[in-house]
């Protein structure tokens, strides 16, 4: 018998697991194996949050549910806590069966054999999406941008404040804000103002991940929190850039033309709390205004 079956074989208090409704993956402990670990039991509650049938995850490994959102340096982070006997926390985006993103947060341990040796790692995992995104949208009243229908500053700051949105390398904001808005009010007045306004919140939110936040920063400025990394962030900064400037605003006065710059910063051990943060982000936006707009700058 192959160790891989006598792995599943063995693998204790199935039966058990499957009653609870968070979702339990189990793998074998050879983290050297090419390709593996290998998933030797996961339960109906894991089979729900991903899609697969239990038995089209036995045998593989759990990269399958990996694409390419998912946060690379966090993953290198969870084979090294795990070869080095350390329990794994933390949280990014997978994918399931039919190709679409969740936010998983997930905690492994490694479940010892006779010779006290690792002999499985188990992993209990939860979709954060829901309750992500109902940390996220703005509430009805006092926490809602009423012109553009998005989340104002203050549920922005508290969900800052509140420490969950922020972990280690795995956290970016972007400020964007409006070139020339001024000249706009000036040219044909407020209202029209107001309606390129909720066009370009309307841009942001659809350029953005479900799982990320667009909120109105104030005045002509946009803030958006993602999961997004690194690359990640970069790029997602440069495709809200060009969403803006994609076509004119149409409004009651004609098209309307608007660019936006935008500031990028990342989580990092010089940028490791809310404040410093949304700091970097908004120097780097003032760089993108100097260097002549229209432009991503990265802090």
């Amino acid at each position: 018998m192959s160790t891989l079956a006598q792995a599943q074989a063995t693998f204790p208090g199935a039966q058990v697991l499957d009653c609870l409704a968070d979702g339990i993956l189990a793998t074998d402990a050879d983290l050297d194996a090419p390709g593996g670990p290998f998933i030797v039991y996961a339960n109906a509650a894991f089979a729900e949050i991903t899609g697969y049938g239990a038995d089209e995850l036995v045998g593989r490994s759990p990269t399958i549910l990996q694409g390419p959102d998912t946060d690379r340096v966090l993953m290198r982070r969870l084979h090294d806590d795990l070869a080095n006997g350390r329990t794994f926390a933390g949280q990014t985006i997978n994918y399931r069966k039919d190709g679409t993103s969740f936010v998983m947060e997930w905690s492994i341990a490694a479940v010892p054999g006779e010779d006290g040796a690792p002999q499985w790692f188990v992993a209990v995992q939860r979709d954060a999406t829901l309750p992500a995104r109902r940390l996220l949208d703005a509430e009805q009243t006092a926490r809602m941008d009423s012109l553009t229908g998005l989340p104002n500053r203050r549920h922005c700051d508290d969900v800052l404040s509140s420490g969950g949105w922020l972990s280690s390398r795995a956290r970016s904001a972007l400020v964007v804000d409006l070139d020339h808005f001024k000249a706009i009010n000036d040219t044909y007045g407020h209202l029209v103002g107001d309606e390129v306004l909720r066009e370009v919140g309307s841009r942001l939110r659809d350029t953005a991940h479900d799982s990320d936040m667009v909120a109105r920063w104030g005045g002509e400025e946009f803030c958006v929190l993602t999961l997004q990394n690194g690359g990640g962030a970069a790029g997602l900064a440069e495709r809200l850039r060009a969403a803006v400037a994609a076509s004119p605003c149409k409004t009651a006065a004609g098209d309307v033309g608007v660019t936006a710059s935008v500031g990028c910063a990342v989580i990092d051990d010089a940028h490791a709390d809310a404040q410093a943060l949304l700091g970097a982000a908004d120097a780097a936006l003032y760089e993108a205004k100097r260097r002549g707009r229209n432009r991503v700058e990265i802090a």
